[in-house]
Formats: structure tokens, sequence, C-alpha cells
């Protein structure tokens, strides 16, 4: 096992308290981070949509340090666009305990992505929110396309996707060159009792896609789900995933969380993190898992996926 959280007591990283964390196992990782600023060294995109503060590998650092988390995944974040300097340096910075997902342009040169391979780099994301199902084509290709730019480096296809999305792709996930990782519970809610078709058979279609072995899903924030949800929330949920194929399950915390409302975000206008306490959610998730299944998201299907 992992050295213990520090101590019992909180800690405070970028102005939120986290509550010490559950023992872990030894090589615990994080598969979904994100490091921002600062803006002077790390400019974000012309057309961001939203406006993050700093959070820097050294606060990540102290995160994970309290949480007992030793390994973890960088993933570019929508405000740097294409622009994968952040990504990167926080790679160097953190060295071989990291990996990283990047965001790439369909076609991108594959010596660009070769040298992004030599330094740590193991994924690509595509976000394609709520609008698949708007343009399902367009999806599609794109898909497919960047899932051909990355097959030669043995990289997988990292989906940011709701449940609708899913549905408009879903047949076509199992058969492309590359793995497929669906983040946050593949857009998963928990239960209503006023489901919509398309709400009630998400969790249904994510169970099929990992049967597969080819797709993987990220136990990873919750309170996307439902506003301010937990674990707890979706104790159906993780128990139909960890049941169908717990080999493809991964955890993540989505720390820095941002979150402000689409409707209200405003490129120019700093947009502040949500206050989530990382330790009181994973205490929360590992209540749910048993010692092999803990072993498997936290330690074996990381290290499996991203090449520790």
């Amino acid at each position: 096992m992992s050295a213990p959280p520090s101590e019992a007591r909180t800690v405070e990283v970028l102005g939120t308290r986290h509550s010490p964390g559950p023992d872990l196992p030894d090589h615990a990782c994080d598969t979904h981070v994100h490091v921002f600023g600062p803006a002077d060294r790390h400019p974000y995109a012309a057309d961001r949509g939203y406006l993050p503060p700093d959070a820097l590998p050294a606060d990540l650092r102290a995160l994970h340090r309290h949480l007992g988390i030793t390994r973890t995944v960088l993933v570019q974040p929508s405000p740097y666009g294409t622009d994968n300097t952040r990504l990167l340096d926080g790679l160097r910075t953190l060295g071989e305990s990291a990996r990283g997902v990047a965001v790439i342009d369909p076609g991108a040169d594959h010596r660009e992505l070769r040298a992004m391979d030599r330094a740590g780099v193991r994924g690509v994301r595509v976000n394609l929110g709520a609008n698949a199902s708007n343009d399902l084509e367009r999806a599609r290709e794109r898909i497919r396309t960047t899932a051909r730019t990355i097959a030669a480096f043995g990289w997988h296809l990292d989906l940011h996707l709701d449940a609708a999305a899913l549905a408009a792709v879903d047949d076509l996930l199992p058969r492309l060159p590359v793995p497929v990782v669906l983040d946050h519970f593949a857009g998963i809610k928990p239960s209503t009792g006023t489901d919509t078709d398309t709400e009630t058979d998400s969790l249904a279609r994510t169970c099929r896609l990992l049967e597969t072995g080819r797709v993987w899903v990220k136990l990873s924030a919750p309170y996307r789900a439902a506003a301010g949800g937990s674990y707890d929330d979706l104790g159906p949920a993780l128990e139909a995933l960890l049941g169908t194929r717990a080999d493809r399950t991964l955890w993540g915390s989505d720390w820095p969380h941002t979150g402000g409302s689409p409707a209200t975000r405003h490129p120019e206008r700093v947009e502040p993190f949500l206050s989530v306490d990382d330790g009181l959610s994973l205490t929360r998730l590992c209540a749910h898992l048993d010692a092999s299944h803990l072993r498997q998201v936290l330690v074996d299907n990381p290290a499996a996926l991203y090449g520790w």
C-alpha cells in the first residue's frame, strides 16, 4: 500500500479544502486532470469557450501527495485548442509518473506525433459534446480520421461526449483500429424516474461497449452527472460497469474541476473552479469497490492502457 494520505487533516489546494482520502495501493493513478497557466507563458486559444485560473503542476502534486496518488494522466483542456505546449511542459515537469492525452488536428504531422509519444502522450481527445447527434456524419468522420492518424503509435482515442452523442456513434467504436476511452461515465446520469429513452439506454449501451474489450470508461466527475452529484448517486451504474468489465474501468478526479454554465461563460472573464473535495469523493468511490476492483481501477488498468 502507498503511504497513507497526509495525516488526519484537510489540505487546501487552490482555495478548496480536501479531506484525507482512503488508503490506496501502490502506484495509484489519477487518469483525468488538467493543468492551466500561467497565461503569459501558455496563452489560451483566441476561440476558447472559457478562461480558467492557473492550476499548476505544483498544485497538482500537492493534492496527489495528500491523497497518496503517485501516477497521473494530464488531459489537454479545451481552452488550449490544439496547442499542446502546456501539456508537454507539464509532462516534462512531472516526469515518468505522468502520461498525456493531447488534442490534435485530424491530419497532424507524424513527426510532431512522434515527439509527443517520446514526451509521454498516449492518447488523443476528441470533444464531441452534445453536437454529434446534430451532425452525425461529421462526428463519425472526425472519429475515424483521428483513429487512423494515431493508430501507428499505439495510442487510444479519448471521447468526451454525452449520452445522446454516444448513441449516435456507438456502433463505430468497437471497429476502430485503436482502443476508445469514454470520459465521465460516458454521460450516464442517475435515474430520476422520468428518464428519457436515451438516458435509460445509456448504461446498457456503455456496458455493451465494455463487453467488446475495445472500449474503456472513466469513473470520473460524478458531479457532472447531476448537480452536486456524488459516487453514491451513481451506485447502480458503478455496480453495472464493474460487473461487466472491471478491467475496462479507470478513475479520474477531473481536477481542478472546471464547470461554469456555458450560458454564463465569457472568454475574457476568469471562471472560478468548482469547489470539490477530492479526498471525500475518492473515499466515496472506494466504498463501492472491493479490494480486487480497487487495484484494477486505480493501478492495473491505467498501467496497461497508459504504459507503466
